[in-house]
C-alpha cells in the first residue's frame, strides 16, 4: 500500500498499445507513484517506450511484469496485493464478419468482474477504467457530444465490443463507494476513450496503411469526404488516466463519473487525416470517391451472403458495412468535463503528436 514514498499502481493490459504509453508516463511523469505493476497476457517489454520520438525522459522506476489474464481471478488477486490504484485497460477487440463474441464477453465483462472482486478483497482504493466512446455510437451522428447529451443507443453500431464495454462500465460505476475487505472505500472512474493513433497503433491508421499497401499503394476513398471523425493521440489519452487517478485520490466525490477525453487533434475526414501518413510511405488516396451508398449496400449484400453459407463455411470479408458507416458519420466529442474535474490538459500538441506518430507509421511493418 501507499507509504510516505508513494503509491503502488497496477495496469491491466499494460503491455498493449495504450498500456505501454500509460506505463511510460507513470514512470516519467507521475511523481506520486513509486511502484508499477503490469498484468498482461504477454511479458511487459519497455523497449517500445524507448523509441518514443522527442521523449528523453529517464525513469528509475522499475516495472514488475505479471504474465496472466484478467479472466483468471487468482492471478488478478495476487497482482492486486498491496496496490493502491488499478488502471483497468485490458480488453479484447474483435471485428470482422464473425467477431469473437464469447471471447469479448469473457475478457471485457467477466475479466472486469474479476478485477472488481480482487480490488474489493485486496483493499484497492481506486479503479480507473478504460471504456470507449463506442458505447454511445449507434446509427445517429454525434456532434460536440458531452456526458449529458449522449446515451447508449438501442442498437450499437458495432457488434459485440461496445455491448461488453458498456456492461463492464456499468459494473465499474456500480461498485463505486463500496467498502473493501480492508475497510476502506473503493472509488472508480470511467474514461470513454476515443479511437487512438500513435506509436504502437494496431488498428486505426495501421489498417488504412495496410489497405493501401495491399492495393498497389492506393487507399480507396469512400463517401463524399464531408464527415468529421475525431481521433486522439494515444499519449494524451494515456495522460488522462494519470490525471483521473490523481484527481480521484484527492476528491472521492468524482467516483462513479464518466469522461470523454479527446485531445486537441482536430476532427477531420478520416481519409484526409490519413493522407500525410500515406504520403510518408509513398502511398496516396484514390483520385475518385466511391459513393457511400454503393460501398455500404455492396457490403451489406455480401455480409448477408456469407452468413447464409456460414453453417457450411465461414469467410471473413476484407471490410464491414459498419466500418464504412462509422467513417462516414460526424462523430466528435467535447472534453470540457475532463478539463474541469480532472485537470486534464493534453501533454502533446497536435503537431507534436503528428511528429511522434509519423516516425512509427513510416517504419512499421505492413506485411
Amino acid at each position: 500500500m501507499a507509504t510516505e514514498n508513494g503509491d503502488v499502481v497496477m495496469v491491466t493490459g499494460g503491455a498493449g498499445f495504450l498500456g505501454h504509453h500509460i506505463v511510460h508516463l507513470l514512470q516519467t511523469r507521475a511523481d506520486y507513484v513509486k511502484e508499477i505493476r503490469v498484468l498482461d497476457i504477454k511479458e511487459f517489454d519497455s523497449s517500445p517506450c524507448k523509441g518514443f520520438v522527442g521523449d528523453n525522459a529517464v525513469s528509475q522506476k522499475r516495472v514488475k511484469s505479471i504474465v496472466g489474464s484478467v479472466t483468471d481471478r487468482q492471478t488478478v488477486l495476487a497482482a492486486c496485493k498491496d496496490v493502491d490504484s488499478v488502471f483497468h485497460v485490458a480488453g479484447l477487440i474483435t471485428y470482422g464478419t464473425f467477431p469473437d463474441y464469447e471471447g469479448m464477453r469473457n475478457v471485457n465483462v467477466r475479466g472486469t468482474e474479476n478485477v472488481i472482486s480482487a480490488c474489493l478483497e485486496a483493499g484497492v482504493k481506486r479503479i480507473i477504467f478504460c471504456s470507449t466512446v463506442d458505447v454511445v455510437v449507434g446509427s445517429e451522428e454525434i456532434v460536440d457530444g458531452t456526458e449529458e447529451n449522449t446515451h447508449p443507443p438501442e442498437k450499437f453500431l458495432f457488434p459485440g465490443y461496445p455491448n461488453t464495454k458498456y456492461e463492464a462500465e456499468c459494473l465499474i460505476r456500480k461498485v463505486n463507494g463500496a467498502t473493501t475487505a480492508k475497510g476502506n472505500l473503493l472509488h472508480t472512474i470511467c474514461i470513454r476513450a476515443n479511437v487512438m493513433y500513435g506509436e504502437g497503433d494496431p488498428y486505426y491508421l495501421l489498417s488504412g496503411l495496410k489497405a493501401a499497401h495491399n492495393a498497389n499503394g492506393v487507399l480507396h476513398r469512400v463517401g463524399d469526404g464531408k464527415a468529421l471523425f475525431q481521433a486522439a493521440y494515444v499519449g494524451n489519452t494515456a495522460w488522462v488516466f494519470i490525471c483521473a487517478d490523481k484527481a480521484l485520490k484527492q476528491r472521492h466525490e468524482l467516483g462513479g463519473e464518466v469522461f470523454y477525453t479527446p485531445d486537441d487533434t482536430l476532427p477531420q475526414n478520416t481519409f484526409d487525416f490519413m493522407e500525410p501518413y500515406l504520403k510518408a510511405r509513398g502511398y496516396r488516396l484514390s483520385s475518385y470517391r466511391l459513393p457511400y451508398w454503393l460501398a455500404y449496400g455492396s457490403l451489406r449484400a455480401a455480409e448477408g451472403l456469407v452468413k447464409i453459407i456460414s453453417p457450411f463455411t465461414k469467410k471473413d470479408l476484407p471490410a464491414q458495412s459498419y466500418s464504412v458507416q462509422y467513417i462516414n458519420m460526424n462523430i466528435h466529442f467535447r472534453n470540457t468535463k475532463a478539463k474541469e474535474m480532472l485537470g486534464f490538459t493534453p501533454l502533446f500538441t497536435p503537431e507534436e503528436a503528428k511528429e511522434r506518430s509519423m516516425h512509427y507509421y513510416k517504419n512499421v511493418n505492413l506485411d
